[in-house]
């Protein structure tokens, strides 16, 4: 049975750049995440959510299809909204694996989908260039993707890799397509272990609007230099995590014998440091 709905609701700041729809939607996707409702319990009607809000049927009926889209609830005609009675995304824990966001397969295939927003031959950043034992001018293979948890966005991540790889770019339009299944597939290469370094930041507003967030909200950053069966390293990668859809963990001891302290081999015997980027700049 449904908790009591709370005599005060979470606040609608009017003066924010983010619409109401947006806030209302955002404020009862936090609170079925919280428990207020459980999978199967019916929301309050919207007549219910206008009162309580002082927001127009507008942006309740938008609210509700948004989240309706997103399949954190069902509308049934003249019966109202009910929390969708699928496992909700916030029980998805991610542990340490050769790849953070693509242990849950079948078989290759990837349980978290992808949309693809670019992929292809581009100019790479100076120090992932400087990463790959062939220069390319500079050119290299460059993946963005928005990954979901059915049909919830919970990832934005970005992929470097060296030019010869570009053969993979084919293989992901398949939504479900693991990248690193498909390099071992297509290119015979293996990744047999990675460094990452996990952070905490705010989304910027490009950041935010791919992941369905308010802007400044906290995500996980999840900077990854990935080896190949060589030891050399064949892929940079930044992901963006909603950890409310998508819980991040890390099994201690899983990644042992990685460069320590943020650094990797480079191929003149020194070390070189795998560098912060912020999203704007290098999404």
């Amino acid at each position: 049975m449904a908790t009591e709905t709370p005599p005060t609701d979470l606040g609608l700041d009017r003066t924010s750049g983010n619409p109401i729809w947006f806030q209302l939607m955002r404020t009862l996707e936090t609170e079925i995440s919280a428990g207020v409702w459980s999978a199967g319990d019916r929301l309050p009607s919207e007549n219910e959510l206008r009162a309580r809000f002082s927001v127009s049927r507008t942006s309740v009926r938008e609210a509700l299809s948004r989240l309706e889209q997103s399949g954190i609830i069902t509308r049934r005609q003249g019966a109202g909204a009910f929390v969708a009675t699928n496992d909700g995304p916030w029980s998805w824990t991610l542990p340490s694996t050769v790849s953070l966001l693509g242990q849950y397969r079948d078989g290759d295939r990837s349980a978290l989908t992808s949309q693809v927003l670019r992929a292809g031959v581009e100019q790479l950043p100076p120090w992932a260039a400087a990463g790959f034992a062939e220069q390319d001018h500079g050119l290299g293979t460059v993946i963005e993707r928005v990954r979901s948890v059915g049909k919830l966005t919970a990832v934005h991540v970005v992929n470097y890799l060296p030019k010869r790889l570009s053969g993979i770019v084919a293989s992901l339009r398949d939504p479900r397509a693991s990248l690193y299944a498909e390099l071992e597939k297509v290119a015979r290469v293996r990744i047999s272990r990675m460094h990452r370094t996990i952070e905490a930041v705010s989304a910027d507003r490009r950041l935010a609007q791919l992941l369905e967030l308010e802007e400044g909200y906290p995500v996980v950053v999840v900077e990854a230099v990935a080896y190949d069966q060589d030891g050399q390293p064949v892929d940079f990668s930044r992901a963006a995590v909603r950890t409310d859809r998508l819980r991040v963990t890390v099994d201690s001891g899983s990644d042992s014998g990685l460069p320590a302290s943020g650094l990797y081999p480079g191929h003149d015997g020194g070390a070189h440091t795998f560098p912060h980027f912020d999203s704007e700049t290098h999404a």
